[in-house]
């Protein structure tokens, strides 16, 4: 039975789709909802993800990211409780899949939905995918949300 929904998310069209399934399946199931956003370590290569006129600062890059993972995750906790859902954000530092796998143990989710890229697509060609870790990594079942065609 599906009682805690895990739902990673970077904030990329792909992951709002994993989002809205997520709330669609706990709409059916009557599960609860964990938005989660990981925010990995800061490096040259993600700093395009900040707004245009951002210091290059490492200390600001790394608050700016801060911030918008909260507000990631604050959108999509809102949304699901408009839709009559129990529903909570948390953002995490560290590499993505382990934190994702960590944060699914720690608070028992009973399942994760998740988009099959993100915004780091390039990156995880090089480094290492992400959903596929998390895939080979969990002792729950994942639901992977395929690119839209």
């Amino acid at each position: 039975m599906i009682k805690k929904i895990l739902v990673p998310t970077d904030g990329s069209e792909l992951a709002e789709n994993a989002a809205d399934f997520a709330i669609d399946m706990a709409k059916n199931s009557g599960a609860s909802l964990i938005f989660l956003n990981v925010v990995d370590e800061v490096s040259p290569a993600f700093a395009y993800e900040l707004e245009s006129g951002a210091s290059l600062d490492m200390t600001e890059i790394q608050r700016q990211r801060d911030l918008a993972a909260q507000d990631i995750v604050e959108r999509l906790r809102k949304h699901a409780e408009s839709a009559g859902l129990p529903a909570r954000g948390m953002v995490t530092n560290g590499h993505p899949s382990e934190q994702i796998l960590e944060v699914a143990d720690r608070e028992n989710a009973s399942h994760i939905v998740i988009g099959s890229h993100g915004r780091r697509a390039l990156a995880a060609a090089v480094l290492g995918n992400v959903t596929f870790n998390v895939i080979h990594g969990s002792k729950v079942p994942v639901t992977v949300i395929p690119r839209p065609k």
